[in-house]
């Protein structure tokens, strides 16, 4: 898991995978547009091998958010506006799985708790790689509405 600001450089990530620097141009050349709500939904940048997802998220009590991981995709979560905590717990300790993986979804829940929250803020970011199952959308303490966010997924096996 990587935690950051935009404000930062992004080129320190940009050798971690060959589609780093690609999801982080079109960030930063779209950042404006992704606060106009009329930016929600899917936005192909390369095919299913990168793509963003952007909208507005409801949070949830810490209770309530379940630790997921994925096989296929990094998931790069960059908060536009808002405040929102991540639960995160090495997936290879999560032993109780909520049900099966689902390949098409290319999802996992486990009932395990998270080992760690990191909260999020405006111009933040975090990435989740494979190995790293996280549970999103919850509402720290004394924060009132929901989010909104950019959600790049990046395959990860992508040269």
């Amino acid at each position: 898991m990587i935690h950051d600001s935009l404000g930062r450089s992004a080129e320190r990530y940009y050798s971690l995978h060959p589609l780093f620097r690609q999801a982080f141009e079109y960030l930063y050349s779209h950042l404006d547009e992704f606060a106009d709500p009329a930016s929600d939904g899917r936005h192909t940048i390369q095919g299913d091998d990168l793509f963003v997802m952007v909208g507005d998220h409801r949070l949830k009590r810490p209770e309530e958010a379940l630790l997921e991981a994925h096989d296929r995709y990094i998931d790069l979560q960059v908060m536009i506006s808002g405040t929102e905590s991540f639960g995160w717990a090495q997936r290879a300790a999560c032993t109780d799985p909520r049900s099966a993986f689902d390949a098409g979804k290319d999802i996992v829940f486990y009932n395990d708790l998270p080992t760690s929250v990191a909260t999020v803020l405006t111009g933040e970011f975090v990435v989740f790689f494979p190995e790293d199952a996280h549970a999103p959308l919850i509402r720290p303490e004394g924060v009132q509405g929901g989010t909104r966010k950019a959600i790049f997924k990046i395959k990860a096996d992508a040269k």
